[in-house]
């Protein structure tokens, strides 16, 4: 029996109770019926052989098998969560073969939360603060005081501050210029070429995107390396939108590696034209502007 720990993934990132969610599982397994499991593409495993100790806890959908690469594997459960807290599924043993999943726990988010911090969090109703007439006054001497804050800045950082407005700029338009460039470049990608061409020819594009958009050697790094670069990028300071966004694109580099490595491995029809609207779809949400929500 050989136990596997594989690489998961929680899409989307915050999973409520009644929320469709998939745990994106990536393991790597040299088993030869893995390969006759997903000669065809994706193949749905059945639910028989898995265990339903927990089932007022979860409902699991369905649990697919697809490929990610040279002996590489992906295993998706489609589930919805009835409960809070830490939610662990049962070992999951892949039919027809000695291998076994063992999943890590993940975490269900509850709508009312009881962090201090976290903006659902309920409060009691609160007694007036002002009393009736000095509202204006208030707010008059707020605004005095403020305007009298921002000419003391602006006259000790108004050169520092000039050049930070021309920088920002700057990189704003090499951001729109480098986005334009790899739109059309995808988009000029001769359809003509071998599927393991093709394939190179759109990871290259992204890689170099990439590395500029984040700054970070994205042409240097492999598909397992991309997640961990991210992180060392960003330093999770970006929106779980951008983060879900950055994982499909993880996620098409898996599928072209597949394509550019396995023996006699293609795309199915128009799978292409999907593959770079989707990245296309994925660059917008990177590129687009957050708007900071108001508590």
């Amino acid at each position: 029996m050989s136990t596997v720990l594989p690489q998961q993934i929680l899409v989307p990132k915050k999973v409520y109770i009644g929320d469709l969610a998939e745990l994106r599982c990536t393991f790597n397994n040299p088993n030869s019926e893995l390969k006759k499991l997903v000669e065809n593409g994706t193949t749905e495993l059945s639910l028989v052989s898995y265990s339903t100790d927990n089932q007022s806890d979860y409902d699991i959908k369905s649990i697919n098998l697809s490929p990610a690469g040279v002996d590489f594997y992906q295993v998706t459960v489609n589930f919805i969560p009835w409960k809070t807290g830490s939610l662990q599924f049962p070992p999951l043993k892949i039919e027809n073969t000695d291998i076994t999943i063992e999943f890590q726990p993940v975490q269900i988010v509850s709508l009312v939360s009881t962090d201090s911090n976290s903006p659902t969090t309920l409060r009691d109703s609160a007694a007036p603060l002002l009393l009736p007439g000095t509202a204006y006054k208030l707010y008059g001497s707020l605004a005095g005081l403020v305007v009298l804050l921002i000419v003391i800045l602006r006259i000790i950082i108004k050169r520092k501050s000039i050049l930070f407005y021309l920088d920002t700029k700057r990189l704003l338009r090499k951001y729109r210029k480098n986005k334009k460039h790899t739109i059309r470049s995808l988009n000029k990608i001769d359809t003509k070429t071998a599927d393991a061409v093709y394939a190179e020819s759109v990871q290259k594009i992204m890689r170099n995107y990439l590395e500029v958009r984040f700054g970070f050697p994205f042409t240097k790094s492999v598909t397992s390396e991309l997640m961990a670069g991210w992180q060392s990028a960003t330093n999770n300071l970006l929106s779980d939108t951008k983060e879900e966004a950055f994982g499909n694109i993880v996620a098409c580099f898996i599928r072209t590696d597949f394509i550019r490595y396995s023996k006699d491995a293609h795309f199915e029809k128009d799978e292409r034209t999907e593959l770079v609207s989707k990245l296309i779809d994925q660059i917008e949400q990177l590129e687009k502007e957050e708007v900071e929500k108001a508590i």
